[in-house]
C-alpha cells in the first residue's frame, strides 16, 4: 500500500514532475525553474518556443480520453486528490503501458473479445466470458466492501481520472489481465496442439503488462494488482473442475435462459450500496449483462443447431493462417464491430428512454443515470442485448452474406 513504491516505478518508467515555469520572456521562450527540472530535457529543448514545450507537458487524461464508448463521461466525477502535470522522457514505455490499460477497458471488451467467437472458437470464448464475469463481479463487490483508497497526489501522478472515484482493492484490471489469457490457456489445453510453455509465457506476459499498466499509471498500488491475480488464481484453480458441467447445462437445458437473466440482473440488484456514486456499480452491471447475453446467444446455437465451432477431429492443428484466412478474418472483425457497436448506441437509447419513462424521471437528467433503479436496469438491458446481437445474430448473419472461411 505504499504510494511511494508507485511513484518511484513511474519514475523509474520515465515519467517526471513538470517543475517550470510557463511565463514567456521578451524573446518568446519558455523559463525553466533553477532547480534541476532541466535535466529531463534535452539540450536542444531549453530554447524550444512555448506552444512546442508545452506539448510535451501532459494533465491526467479525462474519462473520455481513457474510453470513449463509456456512458459516464458526461457525468461529473469526485476526484480524490489533488493532480499536477507530469513530463514523459519514455516515449516507448509510455505507449505500451497505456496500452496494456486499455485492455481493461469497454473499448477492447466490446472490439476484441467478440472476435474470439467470429473467428477463432466459441468453446474458448464461453469460457473466457464466464472466468471473467464470476472474477469481474467478485472484485468489484470487493472493492466497495474493502473500501481501501487508491494511490493519490503526492506523491502519484495520475495519468487517468474516470475510476479516480472507485475504491482501490483489487485491481479489476488485474483480474481482467489475468482472466482472459489464462482461462484461454486453460480452454485450449487438450483441444489445440500448441506449445504449452509458450503459451504459459504470453499469458504472464499479457498479465504482467495489464498489472504494471495500472501502476504507471498510478491508478493502484502494488497490493491492488498482487490481490486482483491472487483472487483470479484461486478462482482458476477452484472453479474449472467445474466449467465443463457449468457449460453444458447452459447450452442444453431448456431453463437455463431464464436462470442466467434473472440470476444475472438480481447478482446486479443486490450490489453492495456505497456511502458515494462511483463507476464500480454501472461497470459491475455491464459485465454481468454481458454474460447473460453471451449464454444466452451460445445456448440459442446449440438449440437450434447453429455450428460455428471448428470443423474436423480433436485436438485441433494451430497452423498460420493464409492470406486469404486473414482477409476474411479482417472482414468479419469489420463487420462485426459495426454492428455490435451500432447496436450498442440503438439499444442504449431505447433502454434508456424506457427505463427513464417507467421509473418517471427525465433521460436528459445528468443525475437519473446515477440512480440506483435506473442504472441496473438500462444498462443490463443495454449490454445483454449487445452481447446477444454480437455473439448470438453476428455469426448467423456473416453465414448468411457469405463471409464464411
Amino acid at each position: 500500500m505504499d504510494f511511494n513504491k508507485v511513484r518511484h516505478f513511474q519514475e523509474l518508467c520515465g515519467l517526471q514532475e513538470a517543475k517550470l515555469n510557463l511565463d514567456s520572456t521578451s524573446n518568446g521562450t519558455i523559463n525553466e525553474e533553477q532547480d534541476g527540472t532541466e535535466s529531463l530535457y534535452s539540450s536542444a529543448s531549453k530554447n524550444h518556443p512555448k506552444s512546442d514545450l508545452k506539448q510535451r507537458l501532459h494533465k491526467p487524461a479525462s474519462c473520455c480520453d481513457v474510453d470513449q464508448l463509456n456512458d459516464d463521461c458526461s457525468q461529473p466525477q469526485t476526484e480524490p486528490s489533488a493532480t499536477i502535470p507530469y513530463v514523459v522522457t519514455n516515449w516507448l514505455l509510455y505507449h505500451m503501458f497505456r496500452f496494456g490499460s486499455t485492455l481493461g477497458h469497454e473499448i477492447f471488451y466490446i472490439t476484441c473479445i467478440p472476435c474470439i467467437f467470429w473467428n477463432m472458437d466459441p468453446f474458448i470464448g464461453r469460457k473466457m466470458i464466464t472466468v471473467w464475469v464470476v472474477t469481474m463481479y467478485i472484485g468489484q463487490a470487493l472493492k466497495d466492501i474493502i473500501k481501501w483508497p487508491r494511490p493519490t497526489w503526492p506523491p502519484v501522478f495520475k495519468l487517468e481520472t474516470r475510476v479516480a472515484a472507485e475504491y482501490g482493492i483489487p485491481s479489476t484490471h488485474a483480474i481482467a489481465g489475468t482472466a482472459l489469457p489464462f482461462s484461454m490457456l486453460m480452454a485450449m489445453n487438450g483441444r489445440y496442439v500448441f506449445n504449452w510453455e509458450l503459451g504459459v509465457l504470453l499469458a504472464c506476459m499479457w498479465c504482467a503488462l495489464v498489472g504494471f499498466s495500472r501502476i504507471y499509471v498510478g491508478m493502484h498500488s502494488y497490493l491492488d494488482v498482487m490481490a486482483g491475480i491472487t483472487l483470479t488464481a484461486a478462482y482458476l484453480i477452484l472453479g474449472w473442475p467445474f466449467m465443463e458441467l457449468v457449460d453444458e447445462y447452459t447450452l442444453t437445458s431448456k431453463f437455463a435462459p431464464w436462470i442466467i437473466i434473472t440470476s444475472h440482473f438480481l447478482l446486479g440488484v443486490i450490489y453492495p450500496n456505497t456511502d458515494r456514486y462511483s463507476t464500480t456499480r454501472g461497470d459491475t452491471i455491464i459485465i454481468l449483462g454481458v454474460g447473460a447475453g453471451c449464454h444466452c446467444s451460445s445456448w440459442l446455437h446449440h438449440q437450434y443447431g447453429f455450428l460455428f465451432e471448428p470443423r474436423g477431429s480433436l485436438p485441433y492443428d494451430i497452423n498460420l493462417p493464409t492470406f486469404q484466412e486473414i482477409y476474411i478474418g479482417f472482414a468479419r472483425a469489420m463487420i462485426g464491430c459495426v454492428i455490435t457497436i451500432l447496436s450498442r448506441f440503438m439499444f442504449k437509447y431505447l433502454s434508456l428512454f424506457v427505463v427513464c419513462h417507467a421509473v418517471g424521471v427525465s433521460k436528459n437528467d445528468p443525475n437519473a443515470r446515477q440512480r440506483k433503479d435506473v442504472e441496473v436496469a438500462y444498462k443490463f438491458i443495454t449490454y445483454a442485448c449487445v452481447a446477444f446481437v454480437g455473439i448470438g445474430m453476428v455469426p448467423i448473419i456473416l453465414e448468411a452474406i457469405g463471409v464464411t472461411f
